[in-house]
């Protein structure tokens, strides 16, 4: 589980910056917050397959988490 750990932490730190700069983005345009952007979506997709998840209700429950 350490090697999934690390893998999450570098995908966060790969997207955390990206998801910061394309609210900053939206804001400057005077564009309205989305409930789920782009790169939010990549990141739960990627959660879905890395973590082998059985569908979308068990994504949503641990992003609830």
């Amino acid at each position: 589980m350490v090697e999934n750990e690390i893998i999450a932490e570098q995908l966060e730190g790969l997207l955390t910056p990206v998801i910061t700069r394309e609210e900053n983005y939206d804001r400057q345009l005077g564009l309205r917050d989305r409930i789920l952007n782009l790169p939010f979506m990549v990141a739960a997709i990627l959660t879905l397959l890395w973590r082998d998840l059985a569908g979308v209700t068990e994504l949503t429950r641990m992003l609830a988490r």
